[in-house]
């Protein structure tokens, strides 16, 4: 009997350098946070930008949680964010007893309006969190011109550029994401990067909890050796990943520009996306097409569930949200990860084809 294979929605690009690594970590028998982390560390600051700080820890929830903390952010303080993001981002905002202020989204996008954030701005707010959407550039300086510290969130783009720098190096912190379904992975990880050594020091000694002279809340949250050696591994080959997916982006682009309803985010020549999601918009029925594309053994999803909006989980007026609400109505995510086979490419681009004609 014939079987179907699925086309997976997403799933991490391993390979055999990636396994050498870890196993050399594993037979070495040192796998707790040793000298591996501090490598992938100084790498990823390499990568970024060749100078500033990082700390690499077990997951991109911590690493928000702790620049917030970096920042100073207390109970009535309140902190900006945008509606239309995943709730781990609520949850950091959460731990620190601060107050989370919704903004919306553009309509042209899915990152953060600085019309609609600028609104929301009270003597309260004591930060302002910037998601990069989907590997998208945030305008991320229009938000630096108001002088209250930013954190650039980087769990879905580290790698895209915003005016031909690398983002994650405009805010007073940056934090990134290494979970499985990212664009590089450590199995589970993130890390904070700031040009402030002050910043990062502070987070170091949160994060370095034990055998310490002096006591105070500290966090068992510091990246293991093994997650860090795999992490070596994928960051050497993080720009060939992006590489591969503008390719298949580009493939994707040329079926959906000649259709009339649909369309994905057209991106200007000052912002490098690296489609950590390719998101088809459209006014079709999204449950349909979703049926559609699993007929064709494609897994497909809604980039994010209207339920899942944080105005809809703070039980917030959806009205003031208006391009928030249109976007998880109308989206609809393709595979687009770089262990694709060329075979499997040509049948997304079938299935494209026939489900939007």
């Amino acid at each position: 009997m014939l079987v179907r294979k699925m086309i997976e929605h997403n799933k991490p690009t391993i390979e055999e350098d990636d396994l050498r690594s870890v196993c050399d970590v594993l037979s070495s028998r040192w796998v707790s946070p040793g000298k591996k982390v501090k490598e992938f560390e100084r790498e990823l600051v390499k990568y970024l930008s060749g100078d500033g700080y990082a700390a690499a820890v077990e997951c991109g929830t911590s690493a928000l949680y702790l620049a917030l903390l970096a920042l100073n952010i207390k109970k009535k303080d309140e902190v900006l964010l945008p509606t239309y993001v995943c709730t781990a981002v609520l949850n950091a905002v959460n731990y620190t007893g601060a107050t989370p202020a919704l903004a919306d989204i553009n309509s042209y996008d899915f990152n953060i309006s600085y019309e609609d954030a600028v609104k929301k701005i009270t003597n309260k707010t004591k930060a302002i969190i910037v998601p990069h959407m989907y590997g998208i550039p945030a305008d991320v300086d229009k938000f630096l011109e108001l002088g209250i510290p930013v954190i650039e969130d980087c769990a879905q783009s580290i790698g895209a550029k915003f005016k031909n720098r690398k983002i994650g190096t405009f805010g007073n912190l940056s934090m990134f994401s290494f979970y499985a379904t990212k664009l590089l992975t450590t199995a589970k990880g993130g890390a904070i990067y700031s040009k402030n050594k002050e910043l990062i020091d502070f987070i170091n000694d949160l994060v370095d909890y034990d055998y310490r002279p002096t006591y105070k809340i500290r966090y068992n949250y510091r990246l293991s050796d093994f997650q860090a050696a795999l992490g070596l591994s994928q960051l050497k080959k993080l720009n060939n990943f992006i590489k591969r997916r503008k390719e298949i982006a580009e493939e994707y682009n040329e079926i959906i520009e000649k259709k009339k309803n649909s369309f994905a985010v057209k991106i200007p020549a000052h912002k490098e996306n690296v489609w950590y999601r390719y998101i088809i918009i459209s006014n079709e029925d999204t449950e349909r097409i979703k049926r559609e594309f699993l007929k064709e053994d494609i897994a497909v999803i809604n980039p994010l569930e209207n339920w899942e909006l944080l105005h809809n989980c703070m039980r917030l007026t959806k009205n003031d949200f208006p391009n928030a609400e249109q976007m998880t109505r109308k989206t609809i995510s393709v595979p687009i990860y770089p262990s694709l086979t060329d075979e499997e490419i040509e049948k997304i681009k079938n299935a494209i084809d026939k489900i939007y004609d």
